[in-house]
């Protein structure tokens, strides 16, 4: 009688078993990993937005955006929004488009201590403590602060 060539049932479902005991285990890890990620992009992002706040202030004695109304932009937005090009312009950074985070930045020019607010969030946790907002403030005195919320 001719042996047949190929695989056992019972071979395949070692394979089976072992293929999703590696992604049981891996999958935890790439999750980690993707928080790290968009978490250092936002805090990266954060620290130059703010950066080029103060430099805007610098050169024109109030914040961007200057007509209070507050620019949003969302990670479904196309690159081509008017936002994109208003911050590109203004502040010297380009956000990046396609990635999973939102962007709000707002001036506060009327408050007594004039004022610019920056949020920076997800749907997901970017951080370890379960953070999805990174929000971040800047005064006219250039005290910034940054914090997680959400």
């Amino acid at each position: 009688m001719k042996e047949r060539a190929g695989f056992t049932l019972v071979e395949l479902m070692v394979v089976i078993a072992i293929l999703g005991i590696l992604t049981a285990t891996a999958w935890p890890t790439w999750r980690t990993y993707r928080m790290r990620a968009y978490g250092s992009e936002a805090s990266y992002m954060m620290r130059k937005l703010l950066d080029a706040q103060i430099i805007y202030y610098l050169d024109r004695n109030r914040f961007f955006p200057e007509n209070d109304t507050p620019i949003v932009i969302f990670k479904d937005d196309a690159p081509t929004k008017a936002e994109f090009g208003q911050i590109n312009n203004a502040l010297k950074i380009a956000i990046p488009a396609g990635h999973k985070l939102d962007y709000d930045i707002r001036a506060f020019p009327a408050s007594a201590d004039e004022s610019c607010t920056i949020v920076i969030s997800a749907d997901f946790p970017i951080y370890q403590d379960g953070s999805k907002q990174l929000i971040g403030s800047v005064t006219k005195g250039g005290i910034i602060t940054i914090f997680t919320a959400g």
